[in-house]
């Protein structure tokens, strides 16, 4: 970490507004107390300034004294500015979130400022996405916003997500093993699971905070399900004055109330009626192979697919049921099935056999479907002859004729976006390609033709530039991890929406972090 600071005045402002009735005159009087943060580029950790805006009954209160509670790095002086508005700056001494609190004559706001290890000087300060229902003790991932910012969906799970790693580093993938056998991050869970925040969640796999390790739909019973397999839904929320996000509805296939087979990586194309067209990607272990590579049709699990589903925004969506089948490990779609597979093709595994994850769909400014995005975290099935040239790499599907059903063109895009690190979790705006290297966000700019020769023309990638870093330490509250870009224009202000991990401990026997994944965004200046 560097001990100079420079301090050069940054230009965006973050507006958030909290507010609840209250007076000193009379109890009609209404006190609205305002948060804006404003990111200073420093030669070291940025700090921020935070202008607090106090009005009672929409006039402007000169004189006040706030209330601040900003329990991390060092405050400055609270400046009255004679307009209504009063100042101050915090300096952070490490990566993490800043919660600050301000409040006056019975209003009070809250909102949480996050230090990253760099951020790019063309956008503003990152921030907590606000409220109590976005942001849980739960797991958060897979964070997309919707084009027009109306609405922010999340993949949560009632877990926790060090859970994950612990079994694949520590135990073999097996629950029966130590230390995972009796571990709390294996076998209790963490987060809400019902209303306010989480309504309607699937409750089968667990009972009273803790994990049953069984399914329904593979017809297993308590203690017999042998990997840790994670209890998800998605859910999204709609935008609310005050910046936060609220009203949550779910997105979910209905499998005998498991919360196993999920969606995810999601994006949607906003229609005229009201409606959204979404694309996903997930695991059908009902849905086997063609012929691929020499073997046989019908053996093969497909893996990871696209698909597509129009759905209302702010009402709970099933894309498709599921039911046990004829034995364990088998399950079955009931008819009628909504969701619809985007076939990509089905030349082995670089076809529709298990490599199109976390897919963005890109349209025209006429609603015209140009393109799907999609990238490769999964490694080829030792069953099958893989060249898997797309590993861990972003390639796009460019579409000839109507949407869904027309022919798709693959192209694996060249350097400099794949240079043979992992690249992953694209967002394709038109003139820039937003994606995940080494849990760091990065952009690189396009200048071509939106064509498969267009795609596949190095000269018309820009060189990457990091957007937002990660930090490398290992102290409670560091944010070691940002991902999943998704960006949306909302009241003409450019956003990017975005996942980070922080560590919540790191006291545990196996050396391992407990991270909590939140969701997180910025504002371009």
């Amino acid at each position: 970490m560097k001990k100079y600071i420079v301090i050069i005045p940054a230009i965006v402002i973050l507006l958030f507004t909290g507010f609840r009735c209250g007076g000193s005159s009379s109890d009609s009087d209404t006190t609205v107390v305002s948060l804006s943060f404003e990111r200073i580029d420093s030669a070291g950790l940025d700090p921020f300034k935070v202008t607090v805006t106090v009005r009672t009954n929409n006039t402007p209160v000169t004189g006040a004294v706030l209330e601040r509670t900003v329990p991390k790095g060092t405050v400055s002086a609270i400046t009255d500015n004679g307009d209504g508005t009063y100042s101050f700056t915090v300096i952070p001494a490490e990566t993490g979130e800043y919660p600050v609190t301000v409040s006056y004559n019975g209003s009070s706001v809250t909102r949480t400022a996050l230090v990253l290890l760099s951020v790019h000087s063309d956008w503003g300060q990152p921030m907590a996405v606000p409220g109590n229902y976005v942001n849980t003790e739960g797991y958060e991932d897979g964070v997309t916003i919707s084009p027009d910012g109306e609405y922010l969906f999340v993949q949560y799970g009632p877990h926790y997500f060090s859970g994950i790693l612990l079994s694949l580093l520590h135990c073999g993938g097996l629950l029966t093993n130590a230390p995972c056998n009796t571990h709390v991050w294996t076998n209790c869970t963490k987060g809400p699971v019902s209303s306010p925040e989480r309504p309607g969640f699937f409750s089968g796999r667990f009972r009273n905070g803790t994990l049953l390790h069984n399914s329904n739909l593979y017809q297993l019973s308590e203690g017999t399900f042998p990997f840790f397999a994670p209890v998800t839904m998605f859910y999204g929320f709609k935008r609310q004055e005050d910046g936060t996000f609220a009203e949550p509805f779910y997105i979910a296939f209905q499998d005998e109330n498991d919360a196993i087979i999920n969606p995810f990586g999601m994006s949607f194309r906003m229609n005229s009626d009201g409606t959204a067209t979404m694309v996903f990607s997930m695991d059908d272990s009902s849905q086997q192979s063609p012929t691929v590579s020499g073997v046989a049709a019908g053996t093969v699990d497909s893996k990871y697919d696209v698909y597509t589903v129009t759905i209302t925004p702010g009402q709970n969506t099933i894309p498709g049921k599921y039911i046990p089948g004829a034995s364990s490990w088998i399950s079955n779609r009931s008819t009628p099935f909504n969701a619809v597979l985007i076939d990509f093709g089905s030349t082995g595994t670089d076809g529709n056999h298990g490599t199109q994850g976390n897919p963005h769909l890109y349209y025209l400014a006429d609603g015209t479907v140009n393109s799907i995005w999609t990238d490769d975290e999964y490694d080829g099935d030792d069953t099958i002859t893989d060249n898997d040239d797309d590993y861990k790499k972003i390639s796009v599907y460019v579409l000839s004729g109507s949407f869904p059903s027309g022919t798709w063109t693959k192209v694996v895009l060249p350097s400099p976006v794949n240079t043979g690190a992992e690249e992953i979790q694209p967002f394709f705006n038109g003139t820039a390609l937003y994606f995940t290297r080494d849990t760091n966000i990065f952009m690189s700019s396009f200048s071509g033709e939106k064509t498969t020769a267009g795609y596949g023309n190095t000269s018309n990638w820009g060189t990457p530039v990091q957007i937002l870093g990660k930090d490398s330490s290992t102290h409670i509250g560091s944010i070691i991890a940002v991902g999943e870009p998704t960006l949306c224009t909302y009241r003409g202000e450019e956003y990017l929406y975005f996942v980070y991990a922080v560590i919540r401990d790191n006291t545990d026997p196996s050396g391992l972090p407990d991270l909590n994944m939140q969701a997180g965004f910025i504002r371009r200046k």
